[in-house]
């Protein structure tokens, strides 16, 4: 491998709308921007991924319901946390949301209009309509930032994985990238800006492209990061056949049939007395994510354990039949008139995209992983525990808790990608580009050299894929203490298999950093879920069905202590009320 070296003021590590935002705000700052990302740019990351017909946006500016502002918001975000946000974070990003859209729109970005205004729904975990609507998911926000970017000049090294993040006199020195010829890049910065993305592959079913695979996660914990809330992820219905495609909430409002691989409809034998079908099917209908918190659980946990029991389909899934209904039948209710108006969206651009009607045929369906709410700690100014090293997206934790209103996160990308591309840039002035030590260099190289001179049997993809299978069975949706130990076992299992690894030259490299990183937030993830002994928001245990506020309601921190992870308990910032940050 050969190695030479880049220096910039402020790195920028990913390609998608929190890293973009974070590469212009700190080039508007005068800062020299060096940006890097796995993949090609504009295309890389889940910012750009089609994975569903809209993304929502979440901004309190009380057009379509007067009562509703910024305060509001707030509120809508500290309860979804169930105690388990930065209150500090969680009030920015609600004070902030309409000046980032103004730039959003500054930047070309088109919304959903209804008639001479934004068309506006009340979003997930929510209790006003104000998540405000963009076609084609993220998509049109990278395309935006990629066009201001480029005309800035700013220098971009596609197809580059960061393989390590350097330290130098306990601050973040800059990363270590391996680019898409096999070579060695040095980044030296005044500050590194994270914006990696979550850690969707992780799960066999998952809404995510190929390259998320929580490289944030495991560098910024390998490097002396801490992370918070990892136990708190998104799972969420989505469609496994004829299309691979997310399934907005709002679809339950219909209420379809659901029925498993013998077309048997089962969700009653997972009801508890006093919920009925039709009860938890409308509960569904509030929010994407699966929650503990309203009832609705229990299509998720339904689905789950007959997928896990064999009576799912060949594809992995269940039915979901939307032939029969109508939407006349639909309830006069908010939630029933938001699904009136998306049900038409939502068909359309499946029918567009994807080539199916999903009202003409019964679909497939099963429980995906989708977004993490945790991630490294931050604080106001994005800022990790780790000096110099900032994140913001879905690789920081603190600005969602427990449970996250659907449209916060795309919203978060933007509010706290400005702060930390601005933080970033007055930390690098004050600091210059530092020095690297050459033994830390030489280090990274020489265990690189050591993981590409594997010769064995088995290939990073089969090992993915293992381990993949035991998140899907043993983590997503329903977890116990018998699941989580299994899960953990079978990480361990896995990790020593990593020798066996067959690493046939450079093109294998990142495939095998993958797995490693992969393994890395499995551990994170399990291990906080295990420490857990309740059900609180997306972490729901089996075993310990009931939110325990006496004891659980705080976060749990991961840190890395003289090798060896640790977590315990950390009670996140709290705000008195109306106090500003």
């Amino acid at each position: 491998m050969t190695l030479r070296t880049v220096d910039a003021d402020v790195l920028v590590i990913g390609g998608g709308g929190m890293a973009g935002r974070a590469a212009i705000e700190a080039s508007r700052l005068g800062a020299r921007v060096a940006m890097l990302m796995k993949g090609t740019f504009g295309k890389s990351g889940a910012s750009a991924f089609k994975v569903a017909e809209a993304a929502g946006y979440n901004v309190a500016d009380g057009l379509v319901d007067a009562a509703d502002n910024p305060e509001e918001h707030y509120k809508d975000i500290l309860a979804a946390a169930a105690g388990t946000c930065d209150e500090r974070l969680a009030r920015i990003v609600a004070e902030e949301a309409p000046a980032s859209l103004r730039e959003l729109e500054r930047l070309g970005v088109p919304f959903h209009m209804d008639g001479n205004r934004y068309l506006e729904v009340t979003g997930c975990f929510a209790t006003r309509p104000r998540m405000h609507i963009i076609p084609g998911h993220a998509e049109p926000i990278v395309a935006a930032q990629r066009k201001e970017i480029l005309s800035l000049g700013l220098p971009v090294f596609e197809h580059t994985m960061v393989t390590s993040l350097l330290v130098q006199d306990g601050a973040c020195a800059g990363a270590v990238g391996l680019d898409g010829h096999g070579d060695l890049v040095l980044f030296r910065a005044g500050a590194t800006v994270l914006g990696t993305g979550g850690a969707g592959q992780l799960f066999l079913l998952n809404l995510n492209p190929a390259d998320i695979t929580g490289d944030g996660y495991a560098l910024g914990y390998r490097a002396g990061a801490d992370l918070v809330n990892m136990e708190f992820m998104q799972a969420g219905l989505g469609i496994v056949h004829p299309v691979r495609n997310i399934l907005n909430a709002w679809v339950w409002a219909l209420r379809p049939r659901l029925s498993n691989a013998q077309h048997e409809e089962f969700l009653g034998r997972y009801l508890p007395p006093g919920i009925g079908a039709e009860g938890c099917m409308d509960a569904r209908s509030g929010h994407y994510p699966f929650s503990t918190y309203d009832g609705s659980q229990f299509i998720d946990i339904a689905i789950q354990k007959e997928l896990r029991v064999g009576r799912g389909t060949p594809r992995t899934g269940v039915y979901l039949d939307f032939t029969t209904t109508r939407e006349a039948d639909i309830p006069d209710t908010p939630r029933g008139r938001d699904a009136r108006r998306m049900w038409g969206i939502t068909r359309e651009w499946i029918k567009v995209n994807r080539g199916v009607d999903i009202a003409e045929q019964p679909i497939q369906v099963a429980c995906f992983g989708h977004a993490i709410n945790g991630g490294l700690q931050i604080d106001p100014c994005a800022e990790s525990t780790l000096p110099c090293l900032f994140a913001g997206g879905e690789s920081a934790g603190g600005p969602h808790g427990a449970d996250r209103l659907g449209g916060n996160m795309i919203l978060t990308c933007q509010v706290f990608g400005k702060r930390a591309g601005q933080s970033a840039a007055q930390r690098a002035r004050e600091r210059g580009v530092p020095s690297v030590s050459p033994e830390a260099v030489a280090a990274e190289e020489e265990r690189l050299a050591r993981v590409q001179s594997r010769r064995g049997p088995l290939q990073p993809a089969r090992l993915k894929r293992r381990l993949q299978e035991a998140m899907w069975r043993h983590v997503l949706v329903v977890r116990s203490e018998e699941s989580l130990r299994a899960c953990l076992s079978e990480v361990e299992r896995l990790r020593d298999q990593t020798k066996d690894l067959g690493v046939e030259g450079p093109a294998h490299l990142p495939g095998a950093l993958e797995v490693e990183n992969l393994l890395t937030v499995a551990e994170i993830m399990a291990r906080a879920a295990l420490l857990r002994t309740e059900s609180r928001g997306s972490h729901y245990r089996e075993d310990h069905p009931r939110r325990d506020d006496g004891r659980w309601q705080t976060s749990i921190v991961t840190r890395r202590v003289n090798g060896r992870m640790e977590q315990l308990p950390l009670r996140l910032p709290r705000l008195a009320p109306s106090s500003s940050p």
